[in-house]
């Protein structure tokens, strides 16, 4: 952590003690910085759907020579805190004046902030005493955006919720965060105030939303410049898994900035903090969060365990999901993290080259299971330094086979697959977005989608309908289906311990390909994995009582399977 010069960043902990801030500090060459800028996310799904662009535009001034801070909100990402606390709004607008205050500790005075979505609505709310204000994309009233987001949730993540399956009582769930009521009224009751001071300020609407009321009311009190951007919804409403950044506004941005920011250049002295206490047990004891680096890449992750907890105990390896970074869907993995570091194990969680906080952002998809993805899989599971009998390894869609993956390579105590829509071990490259359909499903469309041709489809039907298992099952083993008793055998075979959790779309997809027919085969030689079917939720995990259930289901799978350890 000693080199703190180029624009891949440094990440840390910063803020008090007791609720720390997780951030990453881009510091131009040579430790020198003009000004700072804070860039304030949106959240939800939006907050991981544009974590690459963001970071891209944190390199592109940092290449101009800003000092600039990327940060997770108190209760969101890797902070500390409750994403359902009534205080969690406060809690944000508290988190971008720390933000603001480090980054001026470093040594730069004069910040501005740019907030992206409903981060642009929380910055216009924090922006006293800073330098500018950049509006990307801007929520203007809060009530309005708590409402549409509820609506989207009801919509897609929870068509045919059942009761099975609720969220906490009284939380608010939207898509990709979750309020208590509290927090749901608190951050409807925030609006884009019609005036920030003498500040200069840039607005960049898209276009159906360049007339809005509150923004022309902004304008109007002077000093204020509006831009119209295209592209928005191709990178934080993207239809599938791939996220499209609009370079262009990137530019419009650090253009605006370059001429709006003081010139003349300071020495940086930022202080980095690899450690936070993120928990405390009953007895006392710490838990801690550690960032790491695993593997030859050098694989951005965080250690989550009690403080002096062994290098060779049980180990949890979570893998991430599509390009989704080490959060997971709904801050699933950070939550989780803490809840099985509580029990004693250590748990890791990481980032692939091309996602989240390893190397150097671009503006390319990062493929989801290509070779260099497979080989970080790898390299993230020997990095451990633990024998197999000691891994326990999960993850959720491209996540689970990645699991699988490196379970058959390395070796594991036990797996936990979830929403597992991919069962070949051959052909596998892209197979994902080929598989594109699944992802748009993920998104609550009430059907699949197609970009096959309809002669094309309607052969790939008769042959499911007709053909015989065995010709269904070569097919499987070729990589030209998808059949469950493919990579089950595998897995089973290697003397696996492993459970299939799905969704009940994702079971309709396991019976579609002949899932049920593959584990009773399986189960006459010993080799069936146990299955668990949740009684409601999504393919993606949006649904909030679905990660509830995952969350509760992994914890209690660690803790029967290190019993003697714990």
């Amino acid at each position: 952590m000693t080199d703190v010069s180029g624009v891949q960043g440094v990440p840390t902990w910063f803020g008090p003690e007791q609720s720390r801030l997780f951030g990453v500090l881009h510091v131009p060459e040579g430790g020198v910085a003009r000004a700072g800028v804070v860039i304030c996310p949106p959240l939800g799904r939006q907050y991981q759907d544009s974590y690459r662009g963001l970071k891209l535009l944190a390199q592109e001034l940092c290449a101009k020579g800003f000092a600039v801070l990327r940060f997770d909100y108190r209760g969101t990402g890797d902070s500390t805190g409750n994403q359902c606390g009534d205080g969690a709004v406060d809690g944000y607008v508290e988190s971008i004046g720390t933000a603001v205050s480090y980054i001026r500790a470093a040594g730069v005075e004069s910040v501005c902030l740019v907030g992206l979505g409903v981060g642009a609505l929380l910055a216009a709310t924090a922006v006293e005493g800073t330098a500018g204000l950049v509006l990307w994309d801007p929520v203007t009233n809060g009530r309005r955006y708590v409402r549409e987001q509820q609506a989207l949730y009801r919509m897609t993540v929870a068509a045919g919720e059942s009761e099975d399956l609720p969220p906490e009582t009284g939380a608010v769930p939207l898509v990709g965060i979750t309020l208590s009521a509290a927090g749901a009224k608190a951050l409807g009751a925030l609006k884009i105030p019609a005036s920030v001071g003498s500040i200069p300020v840039l607005v960049l609407p898209r276009p159906e939303r360049a007339d809005d009321r509150q923004l022309a009311d902004l304008v109007a009190a002077g000093n204020c410049t509006v831009q119209v951007v295209s592209g928005q919804p191709e990178f934080v409403e993207p239809p599938g898994i791939v996220v499209k950044i609009p370079l262009d506004t990137l530019a419009v941005i650090a253009s605006w900035l370059d001429a709006n920011l003081p010139t003349e250049t300071v020495v940086l002295q930022p202080v980095f903090a690899s450690d936070a206490e993120v928990g405390e047990l009953p007895d006392g004891r710490k838990v801690v969060e550690s960032i790491t680096a695993l593997g030859p890449n050098r694989l951005f992750a965080i250690r989550s365990a009690i403080a002096g907890a062994p290098d060779d105990g049980p180990t949890v390896l979570l893998h991430t999901t599509a390009s989704d970074h080490r959060v997971g869907t709904g801050r699933l993995w950070s939550e989780t993290s803490r809840e099985l570091a509580a029990l004693g194990v250590r748990v890791f969680r990481y980032d692939r080259r091309g996602v989240g906080d390893t190397g150097i952002a671009t503006d390319e998809y990062a493929w989801i299971t290509s070779a260099d993805a497979q080989a970080d899989v790898m390299d993230a599971v020997d990095a451990l330094a633990v024998a197999p009998d000691r891994v326990f390894l999960t993850g959720i869609c491209s996540g689970a086979w990645n699991s699988a993956l490196a379970g058959l390579r390395h070796g594991a105590r036990s797996l936990v697959l979830v929403n597992l829509p991919i069962y070949s071990w051959r052909r596998i490259d892209g197979v994902n977005e080929r598989l594109w359909g699944v992802a748009d499903f993920a998104a609550g469309d009430s059907e699949q989608p197609s970009e096959q041709p309809p002669a094309l489809a309607r052969a790939k039907q008769w042959v499911k309908n007709w053909l015989p298992y065995r010709g269904w099952l070569i097919l499987g083993r070729l990589g030209y289906t998808q059949v469950p008793e493919v990579l089950f055998k595998s897995l089973g075979s290697r003397g696996l311990s492993t459970e299939l959790v799905m969704s009940p779309l994702d079971y309709g997809w396991f019976s579609d390909h002949q899932g049920p027919i593959g584990f009773k085969r399986l189960a006459r030689h010993g080799l069936a994995p146990r299955l668990t079917v949740a009684p409601g939720g999504d393919h993606a995990v949006l649904h909030r009582g679905l990660q509830n259930f995952i969350r509760e289901h992994l914890v209690n799978a660690v803790r029967k399977e290190f019993a003697d350890d714990l």
